[in-house]
């Protein structure tokens, strides 16, 4: 079991905002968006063992070069089942040494777990994380797929320091608490509509962007592989995204249906220098209260479950993880039952929200990057009200 995930909660005083003062964004001078950069620690990047698959010869050399360069351990996976990546993991990974895994391939050339909902296939990495084989996920893992130079700089890339924190909000000011907690995380937060030219520079430098969902359904959101859009118009889309050169490796959190498959949009924020969590299917919103997000297995539970970890784990797929397990831990009996034999190989389909909700969020980056500002801050999300 990774000891990280054992550690014990710090206690926190409960902390308000009275007011938010801006809603929007401020224009900044060139001088205000300049921001050191540096690179993860090769103390912490040794920590990492990294699965490639069949990507080619020619890559896979260049991948262990860079691997051995950054003193993280490597090894190929050549099978075309997630089954078989799972067994080499279990087989490569070693406890107090590793503390984390990055899957280098697409899922057809590092197959993920397939699963099915309503109708409808996806992927997922979800399975992966249970390295000790007691069906918890215990171990973080990423994903990065593209050409050599997109993989080569997600083994090793820059990261900002610019406290900077975007919101994509299709309704700003009708819901504040999500700037509320970026805020308490230590975040300077703007809020966009949408994307236009005139943000480049600002989401460049950006720490952490959070794309939100909340809100009725015909005006809220809503995500395809190819973009983030609303019922009348496109928030951000591939051809967009592409033209952002980010600065310093920043952490996307989309919280709408299906934007992490690998398709365009996903693609495109990889190859710009980004890591990218989100769901493969559908994503859906809580339509009663929680006290806790932990007992909340829908995007709410999840978004604020993440939000909440910033300031309690040193590194993204911790955090991601942290949630992941948080969630797993208080579903229902029937619906571990479903999942685990998914687990086992018995079955792909999922019939409940809930255990879709669980499962379905897939971290495409590299699961050492640090975590954004927040650590040793004083957040915690609260209850959880219906929001849609």
């Amino acid at each position: 079991m990774n000891s990280i995930i054992n550690q014990p909660r710090r206690h926190r005083r409960p902390r308000i905002i009275n007011e938010i003062r801006r809603i929007g964004k401020r224009k900044r001078s060139d001088d205000e968006l300049t921001f050191e950069v540096g690179r993860i620690s090769r103390e912490t990047l040794g920590k990492m063992l990294v699965v490639c698959g069949k990507v080619g010869s020619d890559n896979e050399e260049k991948y262990k070069a860079k691997a051995e360069e950054i003193g993280a351990d490597f090894v190929i996976e050549p099978g075309r089942s997630w089954v078989l990546t799972h067994k080499t993991i279990q087989n490569c990974f070693e406890q107090g040494k590793h503390e984390g895994v990055l899957l280098i391939g697409t899922n057809k050339e590092l197959p993920a777990t397939q699963i099915e909902y309503q109708g409808t296939y996806g992927f997922t990495d979800w399975f992966i994380q249970d390295v000790d084989g007691d069906y918890i996920p215990d171990t973080p893992v990423g994903r990065i797929y593209g050409p050599p130079e997109t993989i080569l700089y997600h083994m090793d890339p820059m990261i900002i320091d610019s406290n900077i924190a975007i919101v994509f909000d299709s309704q700003p000011g009708r819901s504040t608490r999500h700037v509320e907690a970026l805020r308490l995380l230590g975040f300077e937060v703007d809020v966009l509509r949408q994307f236009t030219e005139k943000d480049l520079k600002l989401m460049s430098v950006s720490e952490f962007i959070l794309q939100f969902s909340d809100g009725m359904f015909d005006t809220r959101i809503h995500g395809t592989p190819e973009k983030w859009a609303s019922h009348n118009s496109v928030i951000l889309d591939h051809k967009q995204a592409a033209t952002i050169d980010f600065e310093g490796y920043p952490v996307i959190f989309s919280e709408a249906c299906s934007t992490a498959q690998e398709g365009p949009l996903l693609t495109a924020f990889l190859d710009q220098g980004a890591c990218y969590i989100g769901a493969t299917l559908d994503t859906m919103n809580n339509v009663e209260p929680f006290d806790n997000w932990k007992f909340c297995a829908y995007a709410d539970g999840w978004k604020f479950g993440f939000l909440d970890y910033l300031d309690t784990y040193k590194l993204i797929g911790q955090v991601k993880l942290g949630v992941d397990r948080a969630i797993y831990e208080n579903l229902s009996e029937e619906v571990k039952k479903e999942l685990i034999a998914i687990r086992m190989g018995e079955s792909i389909e999922i019939t409940s929200d809930n255990g879709l909700s669980a499962t379905e969020w897939v971290m495409f980056g590299n699961p050492l990057r640090r975590t954004t500002v927040g650590f040793a801050a004083d957040y915690s999300p609260g209850r959880l009200i219906v929001d849609t």
